[in-house]
């Protein structure tokens, strides 16, 4: 489960260049990040090519995180098939164009990368990742998580 955990948390924490299409090129603050968060999609790319691309989200089932205006976080995602669910909790932060984000619970460490924020959309994308999922490891990723604010 853990595997799972940290698969499904991975692309959320890679964030360092900052676009946003509503509002030109004003940077993204904590502050704009704030509300409720479900992921859309949640796929993997082996850029390798030895394993196919996968959407993990079909996998997964769910992660909904809620997002305060001075950063910190918590949230669940639920496996598919399982009853339970897994608790996120942490803190984000922006430093000029890079954004961190930092787990208390779900993930031991910060993971950064890139992210557009177009309204209500957020992709974020990571390259280069370790993931390891049902006990296959995959040395370099390519990973897109897309979410939605409600």
């Amino acid at each position: 489960m853990r595997s799972l955990t940290r698969l499904f948390l991975l692309p959320m924490i890679a964030i360092v260049a900052i676009e946003c299409s509503d509002s030109g090129p004003e940077q993204v603050t904590v502050a704009d990040l704030a509300g409720t968060w479900s992921a859309t999609q949640f796929r993997i790319t082996d850029e390798s090519g030895v394993i196919p691309s996968f959407d993990i989200k079909q996998l997964l089932g769910s992660l909904t995180i809620t997002v305060t205006s001075n950063g910190s976080f918590t949230g669940t995602f639920k496996a598919t098939g399982l009853s339970d669910e897994v608790p996120v909790a942490g803190s984000i932060s922006i430093l000029g164009t890079s954004l961190t984000i930092t787990f208390t619970q779900g993930l031991d460490q910060p993971i950064s990368g890139e992210f557009v924020l177009n309204g209500d959309d957020l992709t974020i994308t990571g390259s280069g990742l370790t993931v390891e999922f049902e006990g296959e490891t995959i040395d370099s990723a390519t990973v897109i998580l897309v979410m939605r604010r409600s």
